[in-house]
């Protein structure tokens, strides 16, 4: 073998190398990118999941309830609660809403996020909510937001009263019931 056969082979296998470095990283970005999108993931859960147990402390649910939906019973104290519950909101809105931008929170997990913010706004507490927090807002997400509410602004708001749970818990007790008798015969 020449010097000069050698040489085209150390090319070669020189090559070889730097092609398989170049599929190792790309495959390395790829998964530190899946590990970025799981801990928006874990990060957004933990926001959520955060609210709903503050809304679970019987002060922070009459804050809520009487701001989303019994404004003659809020007293000056639930109404800062309520406003500051809002705000959490609608700044955990704005964040996936600007990593929805970015490209770090894929379709599903932003119709998620666009769902919870049309379900809250159709409470007229809310919309009240968002038009005292507005000014702390800007960009894109001032305009999505204001897209919402005013779209949400025309469905009822969502009945949260304990006669309401009574009646939609006794429709899915006599299902369950119908759906366990069916399955019997």
């Amino acid at each position: 073998m020449s010097l000069s056969d050698l040489a085209s082979l150390g090319s070669f296998v020189s090559g070889f190398a730097v092609l398989l470095s170049l599929v190792y990283l790309a495959l390395q970005v790829r998964q530190t990118e899946r590990n970025q999108q799981i801990s928006i993931r874990h990060s957004r859960v933990s926001r959520t999941v955060e609210l709903h147990l503050a809304l679970a402390d019987p002060a922070m649910a009459r804050a809520w309830l009487h701001g989303s939906g019994n404004p003659q019973e809020i007293t000056q104290i639930e109404l800062s609660q309520f406003i500051n519950l809002c705000r959490a909101l609608f700044f955990h809105f704005e964040d996936s809403f600007y990593q929805r931008e970015e490209g770090l929170l894929n379709d599903d997990a932003f119709e998620t996020v666009v769902a919870g913010a049309r379900l809250i706004a159709r409470s007229p507490g809310l919309r009240a909510a968002w038009r005292i927090a507005r000014p702390n807002f800007g960009g894109g997400f001032l305009d999505f937001m204001d897209g919402v509410v005013a779209r949400s602004a025309v469905e009822p708001p969502v009945d949260l009263s304990l006669q309401a749970w009574k009646v939609a818990f006794a429709s899915e007790a006599s299902r369950t019931a119908a759906d366990k008798q069916s399955s019997e015969t």
